[in-house]
């Protein structure tokens, strides 16, 4: 398993040594490279120091034997450079240093750099004319020497960056450990976590890199966290609402069981019917609930529906419960369209003519009617001639479970609170009004423009 915190360290270490080993190949390279390196500067300049140094008098005498000598107390551990200062007319040495073999250092008398061989060691030699064409100097080190000294520089270096890399390798460490501390932290704290603890990650003190994934886990709880919501909510109202028509199921079911006549047979299996029916429409809505909440929850986009096609097919099959009840459906449709969810849509329309339904009574009208709205939005309008709704109680009837005093018909109080949520996702509002020839009541539904 991919670990980031491996793969950071050993990324930033791999980084280091090779910087440390380009740096450190770079300085060997640069010492050692020819006519151009430290070595070979050294002996340009000391050999130009060395000309300008001498007085001209020196071509006539003789060079000297006798040499200054350290003081016992002094050790010399310098770069041991051999020179020697010829006369070019006669080939006559001039001075040259107490290392310096009986031969020239440069045999062939040339100026600039050169490899040669005298008194039985190989040296590097630099050679520099004055201007008259009088003198030459020439300085030159020891080729063991040059090689002894490289190596004793690479070995110093080598530790120099041997012991850089080490600190900065634990640094290192120290400060990626130190920067994942929390995030370890946090991980701790979720494994100790229960199943249902869906609280938000905190954010305070996590690295800005990682605040984005955690904001959108933080997110993905709160989704969860909402489901789990609707979930419960479900199994409420399932349990709320079918408890009282199950009662009522096995109550009329022991008058059947328990009545002597068939005329008292018969009515309580008429109320049977009705529990029956009360208790689907119950189960259909609370379907219907949990449908509304998966949606939410989809990632599908909105489409084009065309209102007035759905309220046709769906008043269709409406057109049988009215019937039953004696009640009139009249439909007044123009064209018209919104942008939604389907079946979401036909739900609310499905709630609406459910609610004029079982409202009206029998002989009563409903009206449905759609089409453009005035400031370019959709309308969908269900109207009844029944009872109708107080002023003081329009507000409330969108209220889960809620219903108002006097009802004549038992519903379950989630009918219009369906409509409502279904409204509020398409952007949409849904007012009370009066009903037909100032009876009953209307539930408009206004979409806004596209």
């Amino acid at each position: 398993m991919k670990n980031l915190r491996r793969q950071l360290t050993v990324t930033l270490l791999l980084t280091l040594l090779l910087a440390w080993i380009a740096v450190f190949a770079f300085q060997q390279f640069e010492t050692r490279r020819a006519q151009t390196g430290l070595q070979d500067q050294g002996l340009y300049d000391g050999a130009n120091q060395i000309l300008t140094a001498m007085p001209v008098s020196l071509l006539g005498n003789v060079a000297p034997a006798e040499r200054f000598a350290l003081p016992p107390s002094v050790a010399f551990n310098g770069d041991r450079a051999s020179f020697q200062v010829w006369s070019l007319a006669d080939r006559r040495p001039l001075l040259q240093s107490k290392e310096s073999p009986a031969q020239p250092l440069n045999p062939s008398f040339r100026d600039g750099y050169a490899d040669s061989a005298a008194g039985g060691t190989n040296w590097r030699v630099y050679s520099v004319t004055d201007a008259t064409g009088q003198v030459q100097v020439q300085l030159a080190y020891s080729q063991s020497d040059l090689r002894a000294k490289m190596l004793h520089n690479a070995k110093r270096g080598l530790a120099i960056v041997s012991i850089l890399f080490l600190l900065l390798a634990a640094v290192t460490c120290v400060v990626i450990g130190r920067a994942f501390r929390k995030v370890d932290r946090a991980g701790a704290a979720i494994e100790r976590r229960g199943p249902f603890d869906l609280a938000a990650l905190p954010q305070a003190g996590m690295p800005g890199e990682l605040r984005p994934f955690i904001r959108s886990i933080n997110q993905l709880l709160l989704r969860v966290k909402g489901a789990l919501d609707r979930e419960r909510r479900f199994l409420e109202n399932a349990a709320h609402e079918l408890r009282t028509p199950l009662a009522a199921l096995s109550a009329h079911a022991e008058l059947v069981a328990g009545s002597a006549s068939s005329a008292e047979s018969a009515q309580a299996a008429e109320k049977l019917r009705l529990v029956a029916q009360r208790t689907t429409r119950i189960a259909e809505q609370l379907l219907d609930q949990a449908r509304m909440d998966a949606l939410v929850d989809s990632a599908q986009g909105p489409e084009k529906v065309a209102l007035d096609g759905l309220v046709v097919l769906l008043a269709r099959d409406w057109e049988v419960c009215a019937a039953r009840e004696q009640q009139s459906l009249a439909q007044d449709l123009k064209p018209c369209a919104v942008m939604g969810s389907l079946d979401a849509l036909g739900v609310l329309l499905g709630n609406l003519l459910d609610n004029a339904v079982r409202y009206t009574p029998r002989g009563g009208l409903i009206s449905v009617s759609c089409g453009p709205a005035a400031d370019g939005g959709v309308f969908l309008r269900v109207a009844d001639d029944g009872p109708g709704i107080a002023l003081q109680e329009r507000q409330r009837v969108f209220d889960r479970f809620y219903r108002a005093p006097g009802a004549p018909v038992g519903g379950s109080g989630i009918g219009l609170s369906l409509v409502a949520q279904i409204a509020r996702q398409h952007g949409a509002t849904v007012t009370v009004g009066d009903g037909l020839g100032g009876a009953g009541v209307s539930l408009t539904v206004t979409f806004p423009a596209h």
